[in-house]
């Protein structure tokens, strides 16, 4: 049986096809424009080889979109034959898409994280699983799926850079950031272009507070990157939150309308980065025009898909924001969805993402009050529903600015000192702590 360059076997007619899955993923997780021409040409070489269709329902459901994840579905029916005299390893990779498919997260990370104790190679599971605990707000399997895969990996083993890339990812999520900075600068010296290792250690500088270092990794690492797909702009977006940090507001806006923006974009992860640079550079006190309607126009057609929770309370925040009706309808298409549902992502849209959802229309109404209450209780469980730390700090901000804005003067006291104790060189903590302490 073939096998590819991790010893992996696979069922199919031909090496050609397992050399062309290899190529496949390397364009995979190096986050390359072209992963998709590169999987056309693993079903030329065999068109029934059973993991390029599991591959392909993967990469629809990366995708974040509801008629890609019915058809994520389809696939995973039409397989299942095909699976049937597959290896054990492919059989559950295609358990695993029928049960992503279906909105059972967790079951989908227990197949992949059991194919991993069979196959500790296997990059496919252990990205897949990455991306799933990190939606799923489990920094600490973030970072483990990688360490109790280790032993089996070395720099001898084809794609070891990238699994070092995700694992500086998982050490920075979880606060390690001295080894994240060491394992992201070891993923790139055996692989400079890996866009998931340069954005491990951006992440690291923004949670430190040093955004001169931050700007300066990103600029530096710019041709292991910029030639990437629509990853690319999250790299942008990291480096306008630190233009932000240094208060460099033209620059931030800059970066948006230049390396952000695609008004044909259809990426959740691009619009989750529109929404939140907008609403800091409000924060920070910046006119941002009438770029709120454009996003809105865009979220007005996905108020009812429901894939990723993270992506929803950014559709409800631009709606808001833009005054659209359909602001209040995502909001109800929430509450149906959260008690009629048996989707995992239910339960976080009715624990999470609903009172989050509202606080955002209560905070975007003026109703800062309102926000306050409903988002005050939920903010230590905000990362149950996904995203990384520097993402969801957009909702701390709007927390402290809503409670400055009520007049509840106790709770910003304590949030706005709260948050310069652990951010004490930050600008807008520390504009925060003085507005909240009359300094």
């Amino acid at each position: 049986m073939p096998t590819d360059s991790r010893g992996l076997e696979f069922t199919t007619s031909n090496d050609a096809a397992v050399a062309a899955f290899d190529h496949v993923l390397e364009g995979y997780l190096g986050l390359s424009v072209d992963t998709g021409e590169r999987l056309k040409a693993v079903f030329a070489a065999d068109a029934d080889m059973p993991m390029a269709q599991v591959l392909k329902g993967y990469f629809f459901m990366l995708m974040g979109a509801g008629p890609l994840k019915a058809k994520a579905g389809e696939i995973a029916s039409g397989v299942a034959a095909s699976l049937a005299g597959a290896t054990k390893r492919e059989q559950m990779h295609g358990l695993a898409l029928s049960a992503w498919a279906a909105g059972r997260w967790r079951d989908a990370l227990d197949l992949w994280d059991g194919i991993l104790l069979e196959n500790p190679r296997d990059i496919l599971a252990m990205r897949l699983a990455h991306h799933g605990y990190f939606y799923q707000g489990d920094s600490q399997n973030l970072r483990d799926v990688v360490a109790r895969n280790l032993h089996a990996w070395d720099t001898d083993v084809q794609g070891y850079g990238f699994v070092m890339g995700m694992r500086a990812f998982g050490l920075e999520e979880t606060h390690a950031y001295e080894t994240a900075i060491e394992a992201g600068q070891l993923a790139l010296s055996i692989n400079p272009n890996d866009p998931w290792a340069i954005h491990a250690v951006a992440h690291v500088y923004e949670m430190i507070d040093q955004p001169a270092e931050g700007i300066a990794w990103i600029t530096d690492n710019e041709p292991g990157w910029v030639g990437c797909n629509n990853f690319k702009g999250h790299l942008y977006w990291h480096r306008a939150l630190m233009r932000l940090d240094r208060g460099e507001y033209d620059e931030a806006i800059a970066i948006f309308d230049d390396y952000l923006w695609d008004p044909k974009s259809t990426e959740y992860l691009d619009f989750c980065n529109y929404a939140s640079l907008l609403q800091r550079l409000e924060l920070h006190g910046q006119d941002v025009g009438e770029r709120w309607l454009a996003l809105a126009e865009m979220a007005k057609g996905r108020t009812h898909e429901h894939i990723v929770t993270f992506a929803d309370v950014h559709f409800a925040l631009a709606l808001a924001a833009a005054k659209a009706p359909e602001a209040a309808e995502i909001v109800e298409s929430m509450q149906n969805y959260a008690a009629e549902s048996d989707e995992d992502n239910a339960d976080v849209a009715a624990a999470i993402g609903l009172p989050l959802a509202e606080a955002l229309l209560a905070y975007q109404a003026g109703e800062f009050g309102e926000c306050v209450e409903r988002l005050h209780p939920i903010r230590y469980g905000l990362p149950f529903m996904g995203g990384s730390h520097a993402q969801r700090d957009l909702f701390a901000m709007l927390l402290i600015d809503a409670a400055l804005r009520s007049g509840n003067n106790n709770v910003a006291r304590a949030l706005a000192a709260e948050r310069l104790c652990r951010m004490p060189d930050n600008a807008w903590a520390h504009g925060a702590f003085e507005r909240a302490f009359g300094s």
